[in-house]
């Protein structure tokens, strides 16, 4: 299986990432140095290194929105859409860990759906249960789980470390559609948590600049499965559509598992990642914006389907999920 070098799997974010400097002070309160996005050079030693440059505090976008919402990003992706790559991050995920040909896709995504609809997940647990799908790349050990309970037990994790109240373990049960009193049950959802804590070592932390670079990367690596994206010229709707190429979506695979086995993910610590420069480099790509009368001869854009607050909430028929 093709796996790029350290120095290809940097250039795949190269024109996204800003590097950051923290200064270090005693007497003054620690603040931020904003660079502007730096070519990668190779030293001698084959090791990838960032040029860094200043940038003008008025070329400096400043967000008041945070990074579980879709607005932090760019106003061309609506909320549904926004759901809708995320869970095609997670269920990609999965196929780099496992191989695509060890995942029914159509099975996996019904699951999913499922999980997320029916335990209300926040947009924030299901970017912080792919970052810890990433990490299970980055160590390259193969989970003794099968992709549905892997998930599952993230989730789980995700959940309890990402919100102060949560569900005990059998709602999870009525969750999955089983007896909530049934032992047998209640102990394999309880194995399935030990082992995925476990495979994190139990270092489940993620917060501030580094949560926010993670769902930057996050959300570029969910857009380069997208084909094409139409926007409406004047408007903020759009139109997604899904690349369906399978020899394209592997090679994709297989070009962001070379990334995110190289990637060191403390470096979330100091570098800033902006999705709203990789976007920008990719209209007249991948992003382009129709005039009215061209944009009126394409697919209609189903209306949003309803949503509960920041949940993914995806309408689909209740149903037991017999996966487990």
């Amino acid at each position: 299986m093709y796996s790029p070098s350290p120095l290809t799997a940097n250039i795949i974010l190269n024109q996204v990432i800003t590097a950051t400097e923290k200064e270090k002070t005693t007497n003054t309160r620690a603040t931020t140095s904003l660079l502007t996005p730096p070519p990668t050079v190779t030293t001698k030693n084959n090791t990838p290194s960032i040029q860094q440059q200043q940038e003008s505090p008025e070329q400096l976008g400043t967000s008041t929105v945070a990074p579980n919402n879709v607005g932090y990003y760019t106003k061309h992706l609506n909320k549904s859409q926004f759901n809708s790559i995320l869970i095609n991050c997670s269920i990609n995920l999965l196929k780099i860990i496992y191989g695509s040909e060890s995942i029914d896709t159509k099975s996996l995504s019904l699951y999913i759906f499922e999980i997320l609809r029916r335990s209300k997940t926040s947009i924030q647990t299901l970017q912080l249960t792919c970052f810890y799908l990433f990490k299970l790349i980055k160590s390259g050990d193969v989970p003794t789980l099968d992709p549905k309970k892997l998930f599952l037990g993230m989730i789980i994790v995700s959940s309890k470390f990402n919100q102060d109240y949560n569900y005990s373990m059998k709602s999870w049960l009525k969750i999955l559609g089983l007896c909530p009193d049934d032992i047998n049950s209640i102990k394999m959802v309880q194995e399935i948590e030990r082992n995925c804590l476990s495979s994190l070592n139990y270092e489940l932390f993620l917060s501030g600049l580094k949560y926010e670079n993670w769902c930057n990367v996050l959300i570029i690596f969910g857009y380069d499965f997208i084909k094409r994206h139409n926007i409406k010229q004047h408007q903020e709707s759009s139109e997604i559509i899904w690349e369906t190429n399978h020899i394209i979506i592997e090679n994709r695979l297989n070009k962001w598992k070379g990334f995110f086995e190289h990637f060191k993910y403390d470096n979330l610590n100091f570098i800033k990642i902006n999705f709203h420069k990789f976007f920008q480099n990719q209209i007249n790509k991948k992003v382009f914006v129709l005039k009215v009368d061209e944009s009126s001869s394409s697919a209609s854009i189903p209306p949003n389907r309803k949503r509960c607050g920041e949940s993914i909430d995806i309408c689909l028929k209740k149903q037991r999920i017999d996966s487990i």
